[in-house]
């Protein structure tokens, strides 16, 4: 079981996440409605130092000479697309990088209304024959996408999940104290948050980082028996 800690801001909280136990770090690079954003100079020490398990997330970016320099510049262990981006989109990308392509998709919060299944999922499966390598089912929400702290549906994120093939990141709300039930979610590759871990927005907290990663350990201990 993966777990990615998302929106990071400093190289300091970087290695912090990394020390407690994170396979994946995840960087937020000029998304203007994101307070957990960066521009290229911010991010570029992140990624110098922990590039070959880093995120590298952007919004409705336009796929350009510019957006290729820089992923070469960062060099990221692959590229989280959170926008509307088109499936198409996938393909130019892994053809103009190398990198591998993550998609988020997003679902209501929990509380939100209804989810229509379907067009999910056939959105995913676009996506997956543009060649995606993986999705992050995470919650849109007040005009967010993602790190909101606002769960989905998580029985609804579980029938989508049965769907696909690629791995699947379960994101959106989790924090130490639910974390446990994330982790029963079926066919989850992995699990990814940022607010649930901050002390405040874009700052993560040593605590938290802590008591995520040993409510982890004890529910993997408990899943054996």
């Amino acid at each position: 079981m993966k777990v990615k800690i998302c929106g990071q801001t400093s190289l300091a909280d970087s290695a912090m996440s990394i020390r407690a136990g994170a396979d994946f770090i995840g960087v937020v690079l000029d998304v203007p409605w994101s307070k957990r954003s960066l521009n290229l100079q911010a991010a570029l020490p992140i990624f110098q130092e922990y590039g070959n398990r880093s995120f590298l997330l952007t919004f409705d970016k336009v796929v350009d000479r510019a957006m290729v320099e820089i992923v070469s510049t960062l060099d990221p262990y692959a590229l989280q697309l959170t926008g509307r981006e088109p499936a198409e989109d996938i393909r130019k990308i892994k053809e103009l990088t190398g990198k591998p392509v993550f998609k988020s998709i997003h679902m209501p919060a929990a509380n939100g209304g209804s989810v229509d299944e379907r067009s999910l999922c056939r959105r995913i499966e676009d996506y997956e024959k543009s060649g995606a390598d993986g999705f992050i089912l995470d919650t849109a929400t007040n005009g967010m996408y993602g790190g909101t702290g606002v769960r989905s549906d998580w029985a609804a994120a579980a029938r989508i999940i049965e769907q696909v093939h690629a791995p699947v990141f379960l994101a959106g709300g989790i924090n130490p104290d639910n974390v446990a039930e994330a982790l029963k979610v079926p066919g989850i590759y992995g699990i990814d948050l940022a607010s649930g871990v901050e002390s405040s927005k874009g700052v993560k907290s040593g605590e938290k980082l802590l008591s995520l990663f040993e409510a982890v350990k004890i529910a993997g201990t408990r899943s054996r028996f």
